[in-house]
């Protein structure tokens, strides 16, 4: 309860002091759809995180400030801390603090949901294992599917107890319950099946493919944002725990736990090989393995003084990786829509128009401008205003291709424009052909523009004598 409580503050503490960036925006413009345009964007887009989008659109009913939507990602994260503590039971070993697990309580987004899900369907697992009964299985598919529904990585999970039981030669009672459990959860999952196979990889073809130096921050965040120290006081840890269990009756939870921290990034480096999928937050859930081998391992040093001088160690750098998050990010560069749709409101004029060079980047920027007495004065040119005079979003917000505006109508109804830019840069730095296009047409028509610069998002004001910002 203690460790509970102490989690509880550390992922409340400065919960609102960072504005949205672009996908909690997309997270919440999502939740506020009607059911039609809701159902129709969860086909069209965004499947992978049904159930939190589910969840967020009954949250909202209880506040809509920063920290009350972030506060849904915050309960599950806290929810996950007894199952850790359950599963080390089960397993044989203790607890941490973890400024990577604590960033994804403090984001609306479901990771925090995927994760307390895959710990929760992984601890269903393992009791399982010592019956037949059909409630208990039933819960393990239950938890299962409801995971893989909050992010499709969760599916790695599902594999991964199922490498574990090829592995370790199950009686054949628990062993054909697991084979009935595995069918019921891939019918469960069917319309997750089609989904991918009718959409493809369109929706993270954006992610770039990894280098070592990606490898690298990826387990630094997975460590806890504490430095090689802490990296390798976790790799210490992990060492012993594996040389001690070799002739241990712990030895089959350590396998388990082995394969769920190894096994769903050796799978995602492989399919990589042909089109990327590694994103370092998809993979947040072999924290919880990482987290209970460590510790399972630095308790097994002898002298015991020893050991807890290393665990004092490790919770002094992940209190510090803690600490540098509440500061800055590390794992993502966060844009300032809050800061830059204030500067929008306190400047527009009637008549107005706002294009954004995204179609999703105007999803947080309405979040901001929603509390705007004058937003309705200032029309959105993509993607679309509502054609009947509000600012009420629709799927197809959501998809709006900037290539299918007319540019050319753009001048003659509109005498200043804003144009909002975030995400626009190629690997190298360069601006990609989509802005370079806007802003030279837009240069001819209304000249030079004004520049203002916030964390993350350029914004231009074209036919205005603005002073930069």
């Amino acid at each position: 309860m203690a460790i509970t409580g102490a989690g509880a503050a550390l992922r409340f503490l400065y919960i609102s002091r960072k504005s949205f960036w672009l996908d909690e925006g997309v997270s919440v413009a999502i939740a506020r759809l009607d059911w039609p345009n809701f159902l129709r964007i969860l086909w069209r887009r965004e499947a992978n995180m049904a159930l939190y989008y589910a969840l967020l659109r009954a949250w909202l009913h209880l506040g809509a400030s920063e920290a009350a939507v972030r506060a849904l990602s915050a309960v599950f994260s806290i929810a996950t801390l007894p199952l850790v503590f359950l599963l080390g039971k089960r397993l044989g070993g203790p607890r941490a603090v973890h400024a990577w697990h604590i960033r994804y309580a403090q984001e609306a987004r479901s990771y925090a949901l995927y994760v307390f899900l895959v710990a929760l369907a992984s601890l269903l697992f393992w009791e399982a294992l010592s019956t037949t009964a059909h409630r208990a299985w039933s819960r393990y598919v239950a938890a299962a599917v409801l995971a893989v529904y909050s992010h499709f990585f969760a599916v790695l999970a599902v594999l991964t107890h199922a490498a574990w039981a090829r592995v370790v030669h199950l009686p054949p009672g628990p062993r054909a319950e697991f084979r009935r459990s595995l069918k019921v959860i891939g019918l469960l999952l069917l319309p997750l099946f089609v989904f991918i196979a009718s959409r493809g990889m369109g929706p993270i073809a954006w992610i770039p493919r990894p280098s070592w130096r990606d490898l690298h921050a990826f387990f630094l965040f997975l460590t806890g944002n504490g430095s090689d120290w802490l990296l390798l006081l976790y790799a210490a840890g992990i060492g012993v725990l594996l040389g001690a269990s070799r002739r241990s009756a712990h030895r089959p939870a350590v396998v388990f736990l082995l394969l769920w921290l190894l096994r769903p990034l050796v799978i995602t480096l492989a399919f990589s090989l042909l089109r990327s999928a590694f994103l370092p937050r998809y993979l947040l859930m072999c924290v919880v393995p990482l987290v209970l081998m460590a510790a399972m391992g630095l308790v097994r040093i002898r002298p015991r003084w020893l050991a807890a001088a290393l665990l004092a160690l490790m919770l002094a750098l992940s209190v510090r990786g803690t600490l540098a998050y509440y500061r800055v990010d590390f794992d993502l560069g966060r844009e300032d829509w809050r800061a830059c749709t204030r500067y929008v409101a306190d400047h527009a004029r009637p008549g107005d128009g706002v294009l954004f060079h995204s179609a999703q980047a105007r999803m947080p920027f309405e979040y901001y401008a929603g509390s705007w007495p004058g937003r309705r004065t200032l029309r959105v040119i993509f993607p679309a205003d509502n054609p009947d005079g509000g600012p009420a979003l629709t799927y197809r917000d959501f998809l709006a291709n900037m290539k299918n505006l007319v540019l050319a109508s753009v001048p003659p109804h509109y005498g200043r424009v804003w144009v909002v830019f975030a995400h626009n840069r190629l690997p190298g730095g360069q601006p990609d052909a989509t802005t370079r296009g806007l802003e030279q047409f837009l240069q001819q028509h209304y000249g030079p523009p004004a520049l203002s610069r916030f964390q993350g998002i350029d914004l231009l004001v074209y036919g205005s004598d603005m002073p930069a910002q």
